[in-house]
């Protein structure tokens, strides 16, 4: 058995003969990740009996990836420390108008959707899996609109950060030899989700990058609280190229302080004050013309050795996996052929090139066999779900 096939061999989509046919599907494009479904099926045949397990209701995002989120889990207990990252990524389906169920992103001309994955990687960069994929869409015509600053944090976008540390720290329960620890980037800078993780020694951990420029009871700044700590340690790393940033040498300097949060005020609640470390990590002689490269890490961790402030630096280095794992993966899996639920479907459209067929209302679906192997109203795409799981196993 492969390790595919191994790792769907649990799924579980209410009728044996989908089983089968989804193991088949997924383990054809897992064998050629990188071309188109038509391709990757190898005959008409077998990509009309993908785009109807695509197209049936049991086959659901959830559905796929529980067999491979089981083995995500039982891969952890073999790990002392894993780290569950987690992110936010935008996906843009402007100039696919025959798309339905989507939203405004940013501007009520665009359309599209978030993605909100977290992903096991162990502090070597060991990529174990998938543990949660959560997605939603905008309302249209929601941008703009006043809201109630005095909203519950479950009425906000943001509670995905806070459900998403809870729902670690519930798996940390299961896995008593394995010490979890919560990652994600400067949207999860939230006093709601600090209050959730005091440092137990049962729950999981929690390092995320600062945002906010908090004011503490002695009048301070945290970053001027932090920066003025004495030097903890110095470290150089290669930072790769992104978003318009070349790729380069970074030499920053650490120095770190276990500091008291006052608490925000909520309306529905009374929070209490928080006890973190702040790690600040800055580069003190950036190259000439390049932006420096600062980050204001927070955790409910103690830092107090050279040792334990690398060590922080590099979990949050480790933050880049899921980024080059939702560029590849996630994309194209969980949108093209996976993440499916009634208001998502397209538009009736032939799979890769066939014509659509006007029909009576209430009339059974017919495909007109596709001229040519890609191209049409379904993209071509790569193998999604099973590289992804061929990357995990």
């Amino acid at each position: 058995m492969s390790a595919l096939a191994a790792e769907l061999d649990g799924i579980d989509l209410g009728d044996q003969r989908l089983n089968r046919r989804a193991r088949r599907v997924l383990a054809k494009l897992g064998e050629k990740p990188t071309v188109s479904i038509p391709a990757a099926c190898g005959g008409w045949r077998e990509t009309r009996a993908a785009y109807r397990l695509f197209d049936h209701d049991a086959v659901t995002a959830e559905a796929v990836l529980a067999p491979h989120i089981a083995c995500t889990v039982a891969r952890m207990g073999a790990h002392p420390r894993v780290l569950c990252i987690e992110d936010t990524s935008e996906l843009d389906y402007t100039g696919r108008p025959s798309m339905q169920g989507l939203g405004p992103p940013n501007l009520e001309t665009r359309q599209g959707l978030y993605l909100h994955p977290t992903l096991a990687v162990t502090p070597e960069r060991l990529c174990l899996g998938l543990l949660n994929v959560h997605r939603w869409v905008r309302e249209p015509g929601s941008l703009g609109q006043d809201k109630d600053p005095k909203r519950a944090l479950e009425e906000k976008e943001s509670v995905r950060w806070v459900d998403g540390y809870r729902q670690v720290d519930e798996l940390a329960e299961q896995l008593p030899n394995t010490r979890l620890t919560y990652v994600a980037d400067r949207e999860a800078d939230i006093y709601d989700l600090f209050v959730e993780a005091p440092c137990p020694d049962t729950a999981a951990d929690w390092l995320v990058r600062g945002q906010h420029d908090r004011v503490l009871a002695n009048g301070k700044t945290l970053r001027r609280q932090v920066a003025e700590a004495p030097l903890l340690a110095a470290t150089t790393f290669e930072r790769p190229a992104s978003h318009g940033c070349t790729a380069r040498t970074v030499h920053q300097e650490l120095r770190a302080v276990r500091i008291t949060l006052p608490a925000p005020r909520r309306p529905d609640r009374t929070l209490p004050a928080v006890e973190i470390t702040a790690l600040l990590a800055s580069e003190p002689a950036p190259p000439t013309g390049e932006e420096p490269v600062v980050w204001l890490l927070l955790t409910n961790l103690p830092v107090d050795t050279p040792a334990q402030a690398l060590e922080k630096l590099q979990w949050y280095l480790c933050r880049w996996q899921i980024e080059i794992y939702q560029s590849w993966c996630l994309h194209k899996a969980i949108i093209r052929g996976w993440g499916k639920s009634p208001r998502w479907r397209r538009a009736r459209a032939a799979p890769s090139g066939g014509a659509r067929r006007d029909r009576p209302a209430g009339a059974p679906t017919r495909w007109r066999r596709p001229k040519r192997a890609t191209g049409g109203d379904r993209p071509a795409r790569p193998g999604g779900l099973a590289a992804s799981l061929c990357a995990t196993s």
